[in-house]
């Protein structure tokens, strides 16, 4: 736009002639400009607030399905872990506290084969 207004301003040096009417013309070209400018300006506005609404309308729902997305997939992955370890065969491995109460039992037992073994000796 630069380039056009310097080169336009360098033809009217060259020319000698001014090509715009002087007056009222001039003025009433002018002020249609500035109103078709101001239609413009308010009907963009318009549409960018629109078109902004409408992309983050689009965005909030994309963030929407993925989150949707990953929680069914979470769940998804958590029900396989499960039947996958459901099936296992998990008798032989005792647990903690069997492990607790069979070590208290040998205890016992040792101590009972302790005291018979002195009461004998007596």
């Amino acid at each position: 736009m630069i380039f056009s207004m310097i080169g336009f301003r360098l033809w009217e040096l060259k020319n000698g002639k001014i090509p715009f009417p002087d007056g009222e013309g001039l003025s009433r070209q002018f002020h249609h400009l500035a109103e078709w400018e101001k239609k413009i300006w308010e009907e963009s506005r318009q549409w960018s607030m629109r078109f902004l609404s409408l992309l983050f309308r689009l965005i909030i729902i994309g963030i929407d399905k993925i989150r949707k997305w990953m929680r069914h997939s979470v769940s998804h992955m958590e029900e396989a872990l499960v039947k996958k370890n459901a099936g296992k065969d998990l008798q032989g491995s005792a647990s903690f506290f069997l492990k607790d109460i069979a070590e208290h039992k040998k205890k016992i037992r040792l101590l009972f084969k302790e005291k018979k073994s002195k009461k004998e000796k007596i």
